[in-house]
């Protein structure tokens, strides 16, 4: 982890709702792992265990904060044994510029705008390479993955990211029942939910909607 994440981490725990105390102990801990890290490299030298009695933090304390960074996907807990865990420091995307957010956003509206021509194909011709599991599934596609990675630092995005979310989640839903009909020769059934009305569209449109949305509230 290279110093530049200090303040994207520092952040992210601000934003955890935590007492002043928990929030402190959180961050002393994460120092200290920081500080074991052989060459900026990623696995402690010493256990939890050590960590806990060089701080001298109380078991529960401990065990807290580190849940705590774990959470945030600061760090993963690897248990070697019954008396020793070991600590691995977990590299964290730089925080990107609205400006950065933005085009990314753009990015994701015109990928899911061609979701529509690969099912209007599969429909037409009753086969495509496209795998009915994984369309379904909204953390396989580039924009999913962005949506998990991405530290959103700005409170206000908390709404916004909800509705996103649960829409594009929803768009792969419909997105890959929507295959499984042409793939499965139900052409007319296939035509309306890509028809005007029909659920692939009703989706289609309030994701894009909604990115659009989300797009225009980030202030440059």
């Amino acid at each position: 982890m290279g110093y530049e994440h200090h303040d994207a981490f520092r952040d992210r725990l601000q934003a955890l709702p935590l007492s002043a105390g928990r929030r402190g102990i959180a961050a002393m801990v994460l120092v200290e792992i920081v500080r074991w890290m052989p060459n900026a490299g990623f696995s402690c030298l010493k256990t939890a265990e050590q960590l806990g009695a060089l701080l001298n933090l109380r078991p529960g304390d401990l065990l807290i904060a580190l849940e705590t960074l774990q959470s945030l996907g600061v760090i993963e807990l690897v248990r070697q044994g019954p008396a020793a865990t070991i600590i691995t420091l977990k590299p964290m995307p730089l925080r990107k510029s609205p400006q950065q957010i933005q085009a990314d956003i753009a990015q994701a509206i015109r990928a899911h705008a061609a979701w529509k021509r690969q099912l209007r194909c599969a429909i037409d011709t009753g086969c495509t390479d496209l795998v009915v599991e994984d369309i379904g599934r909204e953390d396989v596609c580039e924009f999913g993955r962005w949506l998990n990675e991405t530290p959103f630092l700005d409170g206000n995005q908390d709404e916004h990211l909800k509705v996103i979310r649960h829409l594009h989640a929803q768009f792969h839903r419909v997105a890959a029942a929507t295959l499984q009909l042409a793939l499965r020769g139900r052409k007319a059934e296939a035509e309306r939910a890509m028809g005007a009305g029909g659920a692939y569209s009703r989706v289609s449109l309030r994701l894009t909607t909604a990115l659009n949305g989300w797009r225009g509230s980030i202030a440059p």
